[in-house]
């Protein structure tokens, strides 16, 4: 929410309408509910283990090394540079096959962190001596629960090493980088000093192209909108924050060209049937989209976390009456960016697919929506605030019905991570033992091995009796020795 609110606000006055007391006792409920639901699925992450395609990744990391494991997907697969140095890093020298149940729970960790820095920051530009703090855990939690709620495919997103690095991971480094904007605008006193965080800027924004190719085309966009959208409500100055945006835009172009130069599309692309023309292209996003917003709009868990999100940031906006300064197109700005970006990314999916994409890539087009829909909230509860004659009453209007919704989604949350629970403890369980069962086999020399049905919760292809396919293929070469499972 926060990068967006930084090109609508101006600081006015410290006027608050709620006491700093009563506003810490208004958010407790959202910030207990949220949390344990967060709480939730970081415990289910715990269970994370090896499966698919992390073998792959895991494999050619290990016997490449850094750059030749990166170019050998560039040329072969795709162009993810960065998400390949993460495989590199993560998967052989810092947590390797046994610490991959670390890297849910610490991700969802950072981005609470992440998030809630950045909206703390971004408030108190507005209002430099209050104390907001309570607001922006209340505001961040509900934001990050939304965000995983509202994902179509949760366990591939979030829990499947290989999904959540590609359409989860630059959501969290986007929310870090969310919170550095906030942080270092106030400290650049010179061009010197803007012109080096412009640097500095281009390249953060690179690396974080390199995870998908559907997240460099969100970032790109979205950075090029927030670009022009300063730029029109500062008067078309090119002031310090334009500077900075305008540097991550380039960044994010620049990351966009080296993905799209890889060899390896035009070789992944070949498996697939042709692309469709673009009528047919549009037609297929536009059903995906509709399918995807249906699917929140019909589901009790969805739909809570969604309006109780928006609810808890209009509270808290309508604590910073007439200290917002607001265009007349401000809010349904920020209201059609946010559909418009969360639809953006589909087109390209598809294009890739020639079908409606996998549902973990829509995690990303969740972030849009949630973020600029969240921020619309913000905006408006600020506007309303200056309308009414009780702004301490619109602000309890506020923050009762959201901390009911809000406990609804996190009570359904409970609820989902309680029914799930035991297909990954069961799944972990598997992999423990099936692992051992490997690695002896190969210590005696022997020329295969059998494993059980390695079925798991994220519906990803398993190994079976065919030496080619390539989920047999792939556990193969990383244990170094052939193995083999029951057909499908």
């Amino acid at each position: 929410m926060s990068l967006p609110l930084t090109i609508a606000i101006q600081s006015q006055s410290d006027t608050n309408t709620m006491s700093e007391r009563k506003r810490f006792w208004a958010s407790l409920p959202t910030i207990t509910f949220a949390t344990l639901a967060l709480a939730g699925f970081a415990y289910l992450g715990n269970y994370t283990r090896f499966m698919a395609d992390d073998y792959c990744s895991a494999y050619y990391a290990e016997r490449f090394g850094l750059l030749r494991s990166v170019w050998y997907w560039y040329i072969t697969w795709s162009g993810r540079y960065t998400a390949f140095i993460f495989d590199w890093l993560i998967l052989t020298k810092i947590l390797g096959p046994y610490g991959a149940h670390f890297v849910p729970p610490i991700a969802i960790a950072a981005w609470i962190a992440a998030t809630v820095a950045a909206i703390y920051t971004s408030l108190k530009m507005i209002a430099s001596r209050s104390i907001v703090l309570w607001v922006a855990i209340a505001t961040g939690t509900s934001l990050l629960l939304a965000q995983i709620v509202l994902s179509p495919d949760i366990a591939q997103s979030y829990f499947w090493l290989n999904g959540m690095r590609s359409y989860s991971l630059p959501l969290v480094i986007l929310s870090i980088y969310a919170f550095l904007f906030q942080w270092i605008l106030p400290r650049l006193k010179s061009d010197k000093a803007v012109f080096w965080v412009s640097i500095i800027a281009f390249w953060l924004t690179f690396a974080n192209g390199g995870f998908s190719e559907t997240y460099a085309v969100l970032q790109l966009v979205m950075l090029a909108f927030l670009t022009g959208l300063r730029w029109f409500a500062n008067g078309r100055k090119l002031d310090t924050p334009f500077k900075l945006l305008a540097s991550a835009t380039l960044g994010a172009i620049a990351s966009m060209i080296v993905i799209a130069l890889s060899p390896g599309n035009a070789l992944r692309k070949a498996a697939f049937p042709p692309s469709p023309g673009l009528i047919k292209l549009l037609e297929v996003s536009m059903d995906a989209y509709l399918s995807f917003i249906q699917e929140i709009l019909f589901s009790p868990q969805k739909i809570t976390a969604f309006m109780g999100a928006i609810l808890v940031s209009a509270w808290a906006g309508a604590g910073y009456k007439n200290e917002i300064a607001l265009h007349w197109w401000t809010i349904p700005t920020q209201v059609l960016g946010g559909l418009a970006l969360s639809f953006i990314s589909i087109p390209l999916a598809v294009y890739g697919y020639v079908e409606p994409p996998p549902a973990r890539i829509l995690s990303i087009a969740v972030f849009a929506l949630v973020t600029f829909w969240m921020n619309a909230g913000f905006l408006t509860g600020s506007w309303l605030a200056g309308l009414v004659r009780s702004p301490a009453r619109l602000e309890i209007g506020l923050i009762v019905p959201a901390s009911l919704l809000i406990g609804t989604a996190a009570i359904l949350t409970l609820s989902y991570v309680s029914g799930n629970q035991q297909a990954y403890m069961d799944f972990a369980r598997k992999w423990d033992t099936v692992d051992a069962q490997i690695l002896q086999a190969r210590a005696q020399r022997q020329p295969f091995v059998n494993i059980p049905k390695m079925s798991n919760w994220a519906g990803l292809d398993r190994p079976n009796d065919n030496p080619k396919f390539w989920a047999t293929a792939c556990y193969s070469k990383y244990y170094d020795i052939q193995v083999f499972g029951p057909p499908y």
